[in-house]
């Protein structure tokens, strides 16, 4: 738990140096007057973009800043097990996304007048959060050099978080929801409009395949490709000198 804690005081000393925190303040405020003074563009889609775009690029371009800084190879090289580490830059990145959530509620509800669950909208929010983060993550302890890094950030936003953008607003023909249910941004998708709009229109498997999946997706990804490899990354930048 010490260690927990310690991981988490430094991300956010860390969110405060790289000017991540400022970023998601930014991102907050833009995207709450956005909608706030123009309710003709669909309040959904700067959600997709915060919660499928945002954790994906920041959080994980900010692990491999931390390494190149070497802050994090004491906890390579230490006695602090990998899934600790994971497990603490998760919460800390969710929290820090928690910020807009506050934000995005406040105008739905006091100023464009929507009425929804909030529990539900607040619960997929943080699904979809946790499912991006750990994405970001996968990611970066994947990526040997920038170049990889952007590369597979260039393909998963493209494939696999604006694709199903661009569905949700009816600009992909429906046959290709069966072959973007391997999508996360896509299983998120399905379930905003649903809590929004108050009633389903997606298929009751299709409602439950994006809640079940999102969570395997999740434990797989944490288990089986960070957890084993996120200190071998560090080690790995550690030999090579960067």
């Amino acid at each position: 738990m010490k260690n927990f804690l310690q991981i988490l005081r430094n991300d956010f000393r860390n969110y405060l140096k790289y000017k991540i925190l400022q970023i998601i303040l930014v991102i907050s405020f833009l995207f709450s007057a956005i909608m706030a003074f123009f309710p003709q563009i669909d309040s959904l889609i700067l959600v997709y973009i915060t919660v499928f775009v945002v954790p994906v690029v920041i959080f994980s371009t900010t692990i491999f800043i931390e390494s190149e800084e070497k802050t994090l190879f004491p906890l390579a090289l230490g006695k602090c097990s990998a899934f600790t580490i994971i497990v603490s830059k998760i919460l800390s990145s969710l929290i820090l996304l928690l910020i807009p959530l506050i934000f995005y509620l406040i105008v739905m509800i006091s100023i464009l007048n929507m009425n929804f669950s909030i529990l539900l909208f607040v619960l997929v929010y943080i699904l979809s959060a946790i499912m991006h983060i750990t994405i970001g993550i996968v990611l970066a302890v994947n990526s040997k050099s920038t170049s990889i890094m952007s590369v597979s950030y260039i393909a998963y936003i493209v494939i696999f978080s604006v694709m199903p953008i661009f569905y949700s607003q009816g600009l992909v023909p429906d046959a290709f929801q069966y072959v973007l249910i391997v999508s996360p941004a896509y299983l998120s998708g399905v379930l905003f409009p649903e809590i929004i709009l108050g009633y389903a229109f997606s298929p009751e498997w299709l409602i439950v395949i994006a809640v079940v999946l999102q969570i395997v997706y999740i434990l797989l990804l944490t288990y089986f490709v960070a957890r084993p490899y996120f200190k071998s990354y560090l080690i790995y930048r550690l030999s090579k000198g960067e």
